[in-house]
């Protein structure tokens, strides 16, 4: 692509105090032209001003202008003799740098640019705002309307942007910029790096990517310049080890920390730390869930048929919207985790505890029971998961009980009653008081009769009687 980029003043419209206006003329090829106002205007000078009527400037030609005005044809400049000439001439390098960045990009995007393309990016100064100022508003704006952790999440991706490149532009953002980024992140501490393993690379990624539709639906970016047309986000599933959560065992060992005889063996942090963390692996609730548990707003009772004789039993349940998502979750309590909320007598389930002296303590909890764990309350998440899985638990239940939110899952979740979770709970129950994990039969390869039956109609009667009496025998022994 050809573009060509020139400016010139109009005598036709001279203004009341006889300045003129200056326009850009903007060619992207023979047949596609077009003139675009800068908005500054060049004085006339001081001994002519109120001496010359409009006809007269308007019957000016392009040679005589320099007599009556500061600006020089050839140079398309304005020159020295009035206070505003340098702030002139710095407005129009801007104009001509940004029509130019216009035309590369499309250059570079191989794609065709046409002047009503050029015109509407021209338009508005698309790019030019400043990422971090940019988000950070915009965020601030949308506080409301979005989950407190996610508001968080964005702004941590925001500030980390910052600080691999300070005073970056919305336009700066393209696919050179994102394989830099993703590099940088990628690349370990001791080499100058962030040291970030793939899942967050792909997560920040992701947030960037909806940034920008952020600003491509506010009309702030070009959507012809959308960088991840060409950059791929690589997706990673997340590889859990037996390090990311909890087995029935490792639960046992936290919890016998609390037993009389060892209780003393903990500092009364590590007790509210370990409460928490095992109550987190009794419901799977998140750490900002339980820090504002409330025993009047969230906890409740209700008689439910028991699963096992039928007799109408009282059951407790937590009902509260989660933190992080705003969804709503529903989940019915277990007898352990009863145990913890008993020892409260307030209305706040649990004491306000930041996230990082929770963390401290389980440190030390983890030494203190004897595993190899690496223990958060996201592992205690990831243990609620594991042993609702263990325990027979439905994977639709378990993500009713995590209170996800998956379009796949949401038709079957419509057809789930309260009280189903209470049954399939106390199969949870159930086995954190046995520790003994349920096998189901179907899942042996049993062999079918009906290919059988041929076999055992060619054995003579001897074989016969020896498979009735090895049938019998494993009869009594089962």
């Amino acid at each position: 692509m050809s573009a060509k980029i020139h400016f010139y003043v109009r005598t036709n419209r001279p203004s009341k105090d006889g300045s003129l206006q200056i326009f850009m003329l903007i060619s992207l090829s023979r047949t596609q032209r077009l003139t675009i106002s800068t908005g500054q205007n060049i004085p006339l000078r001081k001994e002519y001003r109120n001496k010359l009527d409009k006809a007269f400037i308007q019957s000016l030609s392009s040679e005589k202008l320099e007599d009556y005005y500061f600006w020089d044809r050839s140079k398309e400049r304005a020159t020295k003799g009035d206070f505003s000439w340098e702030k002139i001439n710095h407005h129009l390098d801007n104009e001509k740098t940004k029509a130019n960045d216009i035309v590369l990009k499309y250059e570079l995007m191989k794609k065709p640019l046409t002047l009503t393309v050029f015109k509407s990016a021209f338009s508005k100064n698309k790019g030019t705002d400043k990422f971090y100022e940019y988000f950070t508003e915009e965020f601030k704006s949308r506080k409301n309307l979005i989950a407190n952790e996610t508001y968080k999440g964005y702004m941590a991706v925001i500030r980390k942007i910052n600080k691999f490149k300070p005073n970056l532009s919305l336009a700066d953002i393209d696919y050179k910029f994102l394989v830099n980024l993703e590099n940088h992140m990628a690349k370990p501490v001791a080499e100058g790096g962030l040291g970030n393993i793939p899942s967050t690379i792909s997560k920040n990624m992701k947030s960037i990517r909806a940034m920008i539709w952020i600003a491509i639906k506010n009309d702030d970016y070009l959507r012809e310049a959308y960088p991840f047309e060409d950059y791929k986000i690589k997706h990673v599933d997340p590889e859990l080890t037996t390090r990311d959560y909890c087995e029935p065992d490792d639960i046992y060992a936290i919890e016998s920390l609390l037993f009389p005889q060892r209780i003393k063996e903990l500092s009364p942090g590590e007790v509210k730390a370990t409460k928490r963390f095992l109550f987190a692996c009794y419901t799977g609730l998140r750490f900002s869930d339980v820090n504002k548990l409330n025993s009047k707003q969230h906890i409740f009772g209700k008689w439910i048929p028991s699963p096992i004789d039928g007799h109408m039993e009282f059951k407790k349940y937590i009902e509260l919207r989660m933190t992080k998502t705003s969804n709503p979750v529903y989940i019915p309590l277990i007898d352990k985790a009863i145990e913890l909320i008993n020892e409260s007598k307030e209305d706040k389930i649990f004491e306000t505890i930041s996230n990082q002296k929770i963390n401290k303590h389980l440190k030390s909890i983890n030494t203190k029971a004897g595993i190899n764990k690496k223990l958060s309350f996201h592992v205690a998440r990831h243990s609620f998961a594991t042993t609702c899985f263990l325990y027979g638990i439905p994977e639709k239940v378990g993500q009713k009980l995590l209170g996800h939110k998956n379009r796949k899952f949401t038709a079957v979740y419509t057809h789930l009653s309260q009280n189903r979770l209470f049954y399939e709970m106390d199969k949870l129950n159930r086995g954190f008081k046995t520790l003994n994990i349920p096998v189901d039969q179907a899942d042996f390869n049993m062999i079918d009769v009906k290919e059988l039956m041929p076999v055992l109609q060619n054995m003579n009667q001897e074989k016969l009687d020896q498979i009735k009496g090895l049938i019998k025998l494993l009869g009594k022994t089962g």
